[in-house]
């Protein structure tokens, strides 16, 4: 059976074991026959000449490389076909469909939930799916299909991503609301480099608050480290260090009912970039597009309101 041939049931059921690890599990969830599922992926090798599996008896299945790719080029596939009949069943009304989108672990409190209520009240008809993750997590979800538009810094992406910068946030440092220097408006850095520091020890932030010190030749003091930006606020807000943080935030109060003091840095230091990311090979879909618009004049008005 050529490829061209196959039905889309024999895509659907291989990216069911590819999600599943087992084929017994991925026919269970499609209420099929194990021998169906098993058929399906039978045809799907013989019409690509490769393997796609491997398999592990007592683990279920592996993807191969050659199958990771083809997993790819399926969800996109499946993707457009969704998007097609949902055009289909809607023509001449609204845009519909379902978007997958991910979003920075550090940025998706502060700024993602008002750009979802925001869209989709102007898009009814529109499903927001969000992942979040860090910057490994995220590349993976868009280079395997899963992920079609992401809100990330751009930090360390590689060249087949196409980037669209949406704000720049500076860094600025946070201190206990009884530290020598809060009631100060700006300060340098230097000022704090013998003191402790917490740090926000995720991977691209990690990075980004090195090229912070580095900039000015510093090397923090870091006494605590944490994933969690409201656990850095927290030890900060209890005396237990300074931070440096670029995440802006309406509030100055920890989970705990303390208090901090945003202080602003005259030093020239880097600033983290917000922007859009999809493949660069990858023409996004109508309801992306969309997405990519609203998120566009949602920044506008951050920066305006800066």
């Amino acid at each position: 059976m050529n490829l061209i041939d196959l039905p889309l049931r024999v895509l659907r059921y291989f990216v069911a074991v590819a999600d599943a690890g087992n084929v017994t599990a991925a026919a269970r969830g499609l209420h099929v026959s194990q021998p169906a599922v098993s058929l399906a992926i039978r045809q799907l090798e013989t019409a690509l000449g490769v393997d796609l599996f491997v398999r592990q008896h007592a683990r279920g299945v592996a993807l191969t490389p050659a199958g990771t790719e083809v997993l790819r080029e399926v969800r996109k596939l499946l993707s457009q076909v969704n998007d097609f009949a949902t055009t289909l069943a809607g023509v001449g009304s609204e845009l519909r469909g379902t978007l997958s989108i991910g979003c920075l672990a550090y940025i998706l409190a502060r700024y993602l939930p008002s750009i979802i209520s925001g869209f989709t009240a102007r898009y009814p008809e529109i499903e927001v799916v969000f992942h979040e993750g860090d910057q490994i997590f995220l590349q993976r979800g868009m280079m395997e299909g899963w992920i079609e538009l992401t809100l990330t810094y751009d930090i360390q992406l590689p060249r087949r991503f196409a980037v669209e910068r949406m704000m720049e946030l500076p860094a600025y440092a946070l201190l206990p609301a009884d530290h020598r220097l809060a009631r100060r408006r700006a300060i340098s850095l230097k000022e704090l480099k013998d003191e402790p520091c917490v740090l926000l020890d995720m991977p691209v932030s990690r990075d980004y608050f090195a090229s912070v010190f580095g900039a000015l030749g510093l090397s923090p003091q870091v006494r605590y480290r944490t994933q969690s930006v409201e656990a850095v606020r927290s030890l900060v807000a209890n005396g237990l260090g300074y931070t440096v943080l670029n995440h802006p935030s309406k509030t100055l109060a920890t989970y705990d009912g303390k208090q901090t003091r945003a202080v602003k840095l005259t030093d020239a230091l880097p600033a983290a970039p917000i922007a859009a990311v999809h493949l660069a090979d990858h023409k996004l879909r109508p309801v992306a597009q969309a997405f990519l618009d609203f998120t566009r004049e949602f920044f506008r008005r951050e920066r305006r309101a800066a």
